[in-house]
């Protein structure tokens, strides 16, 4: 039988379709992830596994056809990964986001100037939704305020596969992917990684993982606790849902349409953070609550999830009240008036919003690294040690820099005459590195806008 006649396994047969789900127009919108209820209160069953890639491009600056072979190859390999694995917790699921270095230096500013978002909300008319991440006022000296060209975020309840899949994209030679040869899917020439971060979240991991590593403080971690600090950070309600963390769906905070090139897109915060187990557990449940929450909460110790719901939100108002009457606010307190709406909106896609919906996304996971598994730019220890590897995702970089302003709340522990003990629970984290991203669409995933080159 000629070739022109052959059935062709790889091309006719979607494999990929037997658990198929359509994809979303975000990156940051997680296909396949189930709603379970916790006592009431619907709790998102995020990805147990998560690895985030950290890397400087190797492509010659300003060589247009070099950017976009690189465009294609990078799309080309994420797609046949997408073909192997379903895109769920299940199989993997995969983002791509780029720092302020690959739009200032591998694009030229015809494009950059027409082409990125611009932020409305805060800062210089005209500023990008995308800026450099700031020194908060209560980092430590040390803080490394990262400039990385491109991270990768893979997540998903099978390890194995997303070992695999660094492995296929990142070292040369022969790789399997689920069993499959695969030489298709090597990237990593384009690329010199500077970070692999590497953790988990969910099914008591936090307890089961510290306490075999010997971690002070181990044994005070509740057994079903999804991270390190006990209480959940999935509730359904405490998580932007669909687009909202896009930068043009909720009018005002940039300039984007749902035609704009960068629709669909968001401002993507990554950081390192220490946590100081045993102070945190120093305190009874009842400050743990309130110093997570607010003052006014009283759910007893069963409870790990306590209302998201948008009639819990705490504004300005009564935060300045917790301070005052109680002398301790919370740390979601803290943030609420500006990571929630603070009146019912429209949005760009004709979506009606009641007051206190959240706007902001998190999807941070713990680890043991200090800071990280490998780490190009400096020293890693040996010595396990309990932190989160922080991600959010905002409409703009300036809203994020507001909201983690008032989670420092300089302003607010002077008015107050506040010690740092009942401020959040800041005094329990020390932040190691930090740096701010441009999460684009799915369609723009890949090297975006070096098309228009």
């Amino acid at each position: 039988m000629g070739n022109a006649t052959a059935f062709d396994w790889a091309g006719v047969v979607d494999y990929a379709k037997r658990s198929y789900t359509e994809p979303p127009k975000t990156q940051y919108e997680l296909p396949g992830v189930n709603v379970e209820d916790h006592l009431g209160i619907p709790v998102a069953c995020v990805p147990l596994w998560h690895t985030v890639v950290t890397a400087k491009l190797t492509l010659p600056k300003g060589d247009k056809e070099a950017l976009q072979r690189a465009q294609s190859r990078l799309s080309a390999a994420l797609a046949e990964i997408e073909s192997i694995y379903p895109l769920n917790p299940g199989g993997l699921l995969t983002q791509v986001a780029y720092g302020l270095s690959y739009f200032k230096e591998y694009l030229p500013a015809k494009i950059t100037d027409k082409m990125m978002p611009r932020a409305l909300d805060n800062g210089k008319p005209g500023d990008w939704a995308l800026i450099d991440s700031i020194r908060y006022p209560k980092d430590p000296e040390n803080l490394v305020l990262e400039q990385n060209d491109i991270s990768f975020h893979f997540k998903s309840d099978y390890n194995e596969h997303i070992n695999d899949v660094i492995r296929a994209m990142f070292q040369p030679g022969a790789h399997l992917l689920n069993g499959i040869p695969c030489e298709c899917f090597y990237v990593g020439d384009l690329f010199t990684v500077t970070s692999i971060r590497r953790g988990f979240a969910g099914r008591g991991m936090p307890h089961k993982i510290a306490k075999r590593l010997g971690i002070p403080g181990a044994d005070k971690i509740p057994a079903g606790a999804m991270l390190f600090m006990g209480f959940t950070s999935s509730h359904v309600h405490g998580l932007a849902e669909g687009p909202l963390p896009s930068f043009e769906t909720i009018p005002g905070y940039t300039d984007q349409t749902p035609e704009s090139y960068f629709a669909n897109g968001t401002m993507m915060h990554l950081s390192h953070i220490q946590i100081d187990l045993e102070g945190w557990y120093g305190m009874n449940h009842k400050s743990r609550l309130h110093h997570m929450f607010h003052p006014r909460r009283t759910e007893g110790e069963d409870v790990l999830s306590p209302s998201q719901a948008p009639e819990t939100s705490t504004f300005k108002e009564e935060l300045e009240e917790d301070a005052k009457k109680h002398g301790v606010v919370g740390h979601n307190a803290q943030m609420q008036f500006l990571s929630r709406l603070n009146e019912d909106t429209t949005t760009a896609y004709g979506d009606k919003l009641p007051k206190g919906t959240v706007i902001f996304l998190r999807q941070d996971f713990d680890t043991v690294e200090h800071p990280f598994e490998f780490n190009s730019e400096g020293s890693v220890s040996p010595t396990p040690m309990p932190g989160v590897h922080f991600i959010g995702f905002a409409p703009s970089a300036q809203l994020f820099e507001k909201i983690r302003l008032e989670m420092d709340g300089v302003e607010l522990q002077k008015r107050n005459k506040l010690t740092d003990e009942n401020m959040g629970f800041t005094k329990f984290l020390v932040t190691t590195h930090r740096q701010n991203y441009l999460e684009p669409s799915r369609k723009h995933r890949s090297f975006p806008l070096a098309e228009l080159l």
